[in-house]
């Protein structure tokens, strides 16, 4: 089994193809789609019939020796003159164009005009009557085909750059002849719906006559009359519908669409982080300016005063404590001169300082003698003096008149 990689295989496709004469120097008509013109100068489009398309490329040089620059366009019947050609690197294989000769537009093309030029007319187009769309979106509604990628496209941008944002489909065919009033009931649903804040309705990439359903009046009517901002996603960037006309703002792809309506919420954060701080500082700058005012109020209606009050309390208070620090050390001076009186007093009467004058204390078993009737003859006595204590026998008694007798 010869088994081929794929550049093998590619490069067997391009010898087989460079080899085939039919392949050179054709002469194929159709209508162009999906026009680009490159930085370069080359042109990109499709040629397209009823049933098929390919790609074709004409390079700079030859749009400029032919005299092609602003003739190129979508719609237009043209015959161009070129080879097959299979680009081996990409797999891709396309016409490269060395001579086009221009008809007619096509019918649907003419439509298109005419149709355009009405609406303009009319206004429908103005960019007087277009909205802003919101720069914070809590909801957004979706008119589309739930089974197209425009869908997925959509979410998938969103869930990146904020996966708090909320969706709500309005479910409508994307293709057909009866296709567009149905888009338009959809596109009035979605204005009517209070949650959303912007619509978004587009589709994926297609011919003229898939898109065409984006081009019905009602379509363009029902973009022109929505109270919400909306956002067209028609087919590619190439690709121009009057739907793009009318709507408030055109996305290039759905993607592109999803990128306009949700905000980052890393920018969103940065926003806010950005404002609090600069909260902050105007809030700094306004009390440092009010304590400015405060201080220069204070001091100028009650500073002074206050200032000369606590100067006159403390002055007050002042000779308040010296008066009571003389009071206080008189008094002081008066009960010091008592006690010095009464220690002397106190100190005559101490029994031990009558001892010092000849004076003596005398006890029998213990107890004080006052009266020689607490003695017998023969009874032991202690006299106890100032430098210590003597023992005596009683030998005698003797009575006489007391030498001092309490009157009562």
């Amino acid at each position: 089994m010869n088994v081929l990689s794929i550049t093998q295989l590619n490069n067997l496709i391009k010898r087989t193809l460079d080899r085939e004469y039919l392949l050179k120097n054709l002469y194929i008509s159709g209508t162009i789609m999906n026009a680009k013109r490159h930085n370069s100068g080359h042109v990109y489009f499709s040629l397209k019939d009823e049933e098929s398309s390919i790609d074709v490329t004409m390079w700079s040089s030859t749009v400029m020796s032919k005299g092609l620059s602003n003739s190129i366009e979508n719609g237009l019947l043209v015959t161009i003159k070129g080879s097959v050609n299979f680009y081996n690197k990409m797999g891709r294989l396309h016409i490269v164009a060395s001579d086009m000769q221009i008809g007619s537009k096509s019918p649907l093309q003419l439509e298109f005009d005419a149709l355009k030029q009405e609406l303009t007319a009319l206004g429908y187009f103005d960019e007087s009557h277009k909205q802003m769309i919101p720069v914070l979106s809590s909801c957004i509604g979706i008119v589309t085909s739930p089974s197209g990628a425009v869908l997925h496209d959509i979410l998938h941008i969103s869930e990146h750059r904020n996966p708090l944002m909320k969706f709500k489909l309005f479910s409508v065919p994307v293709q057909g002849t009866n296709a567009g009033p149905i888009i338009a009931k959809g596109i009035e649903r979605a204005d009517k719906d209070p949650d959303v804040d912007v619509i978004i309705v587009g589709r994926g990439g297609g011919s003229m006559e898939d898109l065409w359903c984006f081009n019905d009046r009602k379509v363009v009517e029902a973009i022109y009359h929505a109270k919400t901002p909306i956002i067209s996603a028609v087919g590619h960037e190439t690709d121009y519908t009057l739907a793009d006309y009318a709507a408030d703002m055109r996305g290039a792809t759905p993607s592109h669409a999803a990128e306009i309506s949700v905000l980052p919420i890393t920018t969103l954060q940065e926003d806010l982080q950005k404002k609090e701080e600069y909260l902050h500082y105007v809030i700094n700058q306004i009390l440092q300016q009010k304590r400015g005012e405060l201080s220069t109020l204070f001091n100028r209606k009650l500073g002074i005063p206050a200032l000369q009050l606590i100067h006159k309390q403390k002055s007050l208070l002042q000779t308040i404590k010296d008066g009571m620090h003389r009071v206080s050390m008189h008094r002081m001076e008066q009960e010091k001169h008592k006690l010095s009186l009464l220690a002397k007093e106190l100190s005559l009467q101490n029994p031990v300082h009558m001892m010092t004058k000849g004076y003596s204390k005398i006890e029998h078993n213990g107890v004080t003698v006052h009266s020689v009737n607490q003695l017998d003859t023969g009874n032991t006595i202690s006299f106890t003096l100032a430098d210590g204590t003597v023992s005596a026998d009683v030998k005698t008694i003797k009575k006489h008149k007391p030498l001092y007798q309490n009157k009562r």
